[in-house]
């Protein structure tokens, strides 16, 4: 599929465009698709993938603000449409209205999932259901254009499961479908052409974080590692699932590889990665090894700089070191990190499980 990368050959295509981002390259994968829309300005593709570099440019940070990334996604979302709009009504093949309608749905659907992560609840929906209609709409003219389950996949299933979007569909007596959903994702894993790599990114998501069943998600996560060894973010997704699984022995070999790849900067890892691998390292030793000490020190290490900034590697830290503090019995210091965490934006429910450990000292 990446031979063009192998090989030297410059000319631009979406995949090797996708190869780019799922390095998190961004720069590189927004170069590869501006010059495949010099050379294809009429057809929305090139559009439609710069919008998913800015979601996932936008998913990756998700604590930091971004406001010109924000910009630059509703921009080129508006700008995939218009394109998309464009060819369909210009066009009489069956099979370019249908890509026309793959990519007009896959913007809109984008920007829907944007306006989730801000709780714009109403405007995610109608965002969604227009994306919606036009995937709908996409295989019916073209049953072959699997790459339209991705999207289908995704709103089934979380308008079906998603608490914020429920309260809204509730209201209008519409339902989603989450079994639905979840066999729209295999399809696009299974048959299509460009949404593969997403849709197993999602599935490893939906497992982990909605299903609580992450032992499903481990094989679609060692095979986005293996077909992507390079990508700190696939590294990153094996690790993760395997700290779902609670598997603490298991998961520290990947994340000790992990820190060492990103304190050396190897291609395309950096320094930014390196709190995540000693959390996960940390809360490896603690909860794995009951190692107090090995564990005390990751987290130290992550607040040794002082500079608390957004980052969730900080409200983390600071959550297990007061674990930590209370285990030693050393009340007064544990209370001032769990203080710390609730003054700090709250990711993964943290602000609610500190809340116990004020009630009560945590014990293993």
């Amino acid at each position: 599929m990446f031979l063009c990368l192998a090989t030297g050959h410059t000319e631009p295509s979406l995949d090797k465009g996708l190869w780019w981002l799922y390095q998190l390259q961004y720069d590189k994968a927004r170069a590869n698709f501006d010059a495949y829309i010099k050379a294809h300005p009429d057809d929305p593709a090139g559009y439609f993938y710069l919008t998913a570099i800015d979601w996932w440019h936008l998913a990756q940070d998700i604590e930091y603000n971004l406001p010109e990334i924000q910009e630059q996604l509703e921009g080129d979302s508006q700008q995939t449409i218009a394109v998309s709009q464009k060819l369909y009504e210009s066009s009489s093949d069956p099979k370019e209205k249908a890509r026309a309608c793959l990519y007009q749905g896959g913007a809109e659907g984008l920007w829907g999932r944007w306006l989730v992560t801000r709780h714009e609840w109403v405007s995610a929906y109608f965002a969604g259901k227009r994306g919606h209609n036009k995937l709908v709409r996409a295989l019916e003219l073209n049953p072959d254009l699997y790459d339209a389950y991705l999207g289908l996949g995704i709103y089934d299933y979380y308008t079906d499961t998603l608490s914020g979007v429920q309260a809204v569909l509730a209201a209008m007596l519409i339902h989603g479908d989450r079994k639905r959903g979840l066999k729209e994702l295999q399809m696009a894993i299974d048959h299509s052409e460009h949404a593969r790599v997403e849709a197993m990114v999602f599935l490893v998501e939906i497992y982990t974080t909605e299903e609580n069943t992450p032992e499903k998600a481990l094989p679609l996560a060692r095979t986005l590692r293996k077909e992507f060894p390079e990508s700190p973010a696939m590294h990153l997704i094996e690790v993760s699932t395997l700290y779902t699984m609670k598997a603490w022995n298991e998961m520290l070999p990947p994340a000790e590889n992990f820190l060492q790849k990103s304190e050396n900067e190897e291609p395309w890892y950096t320094r930014r990665f390196i709190p995540p691998a000693r959390y996960c390292i940390g809360v490896a030793k603690l909860w794995g090894k009951h190692d107090v000490d090995g564990a005390e020190a990751e987290m130290d290490k992550i607040l040794a700089d002082g500079v608390e900034g957004p980052s969730r590697w900080i409200t983390f830290a600071r959550l297990r070191r007061g674990q930590i503090y209370d285990l030693r019995g050393d009340r007064a210091k544990a209370l001032q990190d769990y203080q710390a965490v609730l003054a700090r934006p709250d990711f993964w429910d943290a602000h609610k499980e500190v809340r116990q450990y004020l009630q009560q000292p945590f014990k293993f």
